[in-house]
């Protein structure tokens, strides 16, 4: 797990790209561009028709993502195996993911010794990191459409397929397996706040992770226990828009999730908190209207498809904000440790004004909020 102070980010000259893509499954770039990511890289590349690569006879003209892995997780190639036998099973499962490509040596995966620096010397540092090559998915990621609240219906539909689809799947390698950003690794994100200056926002985080420890964590047993993609966010749904509506200019349209991606944060946890994680960063998305109405919404399309119990239900708004108190804490520790990496404050603005309102909102009025929004969708 990573450490205080460990940086796990790949190091990767751009110039390095095509060089990797031909040499390591017969490819040739004309173009490429880096995509954001947390912890790991990854490039959207357009190949050429021509392929030297004797498991990739048709080149995709939507192209491909090259993924760098982060060098912790690199350091586990069973990890890699796991996520992708849970790719395969939830594509057979009606849901859209991306597919894993063969390199020239028929491998779904290899360890690359990348240098650091375009100019190659003894002197060089360099790292191994696993790459991987999958089809691109087109369509746009959910970041960069308008919210309409049926959308919000939606991904909360598909996260409901998702977790029945992992009621049959089992990996050996999940038993076993945890990862900092897992909402039951939240007591550790303590042991991050020296990014955070601010001592209000210090002790907001600390009463969230206190309530968490005391309300949720004795309750474990009450949640139902699977495998869950543990990221779901407006980057990782890939979404088309529904075809023959009638809006006026200006407002949001409805969209369909055409896929999920990036399963790197699965784990094995409690479906609950894929729930949280999916209403927070939706909630931090939200702009169109009270960002506390997000979770109502999510909800009434998960609940179509599959049911929650009580206490699912009481915690969530706690497991929400824990999240929202996890990602702001590992951006600010993230931009604290390498002030160029801004990506990561990309929540920040409007994550903290957030997740103090949803803090400081009674569990009451939350539970009203979505339940009446519940009913709404029940009753059309």
């Amino acid at each position: 797990m990573q450490a205080v102070g460990e940086t796990i980010k790949p190091v990767v000259p751009m110039k390095h790209i095509p060089h990797i893509i031909k040499s390591l499954y017969g490819l040739t770039v004309e173009s490429c561009k880096e995509l954001d990511s947390y912890d790991d890289k990854n490039y959207h590349v357009i190949v050429t028709g021509q392929s030297e690569n004797p498991n990739i006879k048709h080149t995709e003209k939507d192209g491909y993502v090259l993924k760098i892995l982060n060098k912790m997780q690199s350091k586990n190639p069973l990890f890699v195996e796991a996520l992708h036998t849970l790719m395969n099973h939830v594509a057979k499962n009606g849901i859209s993911v991306p597919h894993i490509m063969k390199n020239l040596k028929g491998e779904n995966m290899s360890l690359e010794k990348i240098y650091h620096s375009e100019n190659i010397t003894d002197s060089t540092p360099f790292e191994f990191y696993i790459v991987r090559l999958f089809t691109y998915i087109p369509g746009e990621t959910f970041s960069a459409i308008p919210m309409h609240p049926k959308t919000l219906y939606n991904i909360g539909k598909v996260l409901g397929k998702f977790h029945d689809a992992m009621k049959g799947f089992h990996h050996k390698f999940f038993e076993s397996y945890t990862l900092l950003w897992s909402l039951t690794e939240v007591e550790r994100v303590k042991d991050f706040l020296i990014g955070v200056q601010d001592e209000n926002k210090k002790a907001l985080v600390t009463e969230i992770i206190d309530t968490f420890n005391k309300e949720v964590v004795p309750k474990y047993h009450k949640l139902t226990k699977s495998i869950i993609h543990g990221d779901v966010n407006e980057r990782n749904i890939i979404v088309q828009e529904i075809p023959g509506q009638k809006v006026t200019s200006g407002e949001p349209r409805v969209y369909d999730v055409s896929a999920l991606i990036d399963f790197n944060d699965a784990v094995s946890s409690y479906t609950a908190f894929d729930v949280a994680i999916c209403i927070a960063y939706m909630s931090i998305k939200c702009k169109e209207f009270d960002q506390r109405d997000v979770g109502g919404h999510v909800l009434a399309g998960y609940l179509s498809m599959r049911s929650m119990n009580d206490t699912e239900r009481e915690v969530l708004k706690v497991c929400v904000c824990a999240r929202l108190a996890q990602n702001l804490v590992m951006g600010a520790y993230t931009n604290y440790m390498n002030p160029s990496h801004v990506y990561v404050l990309n929540t920040a603005a409007r994550g903290w004004p957030l997740v103090s309102m949803m803090w400081e909102t009674p569990q009451h009025e939350i539970d009203d909020r979505w339940n009446n929004i519940i009913e709404e969708y029940e009753n059309l």
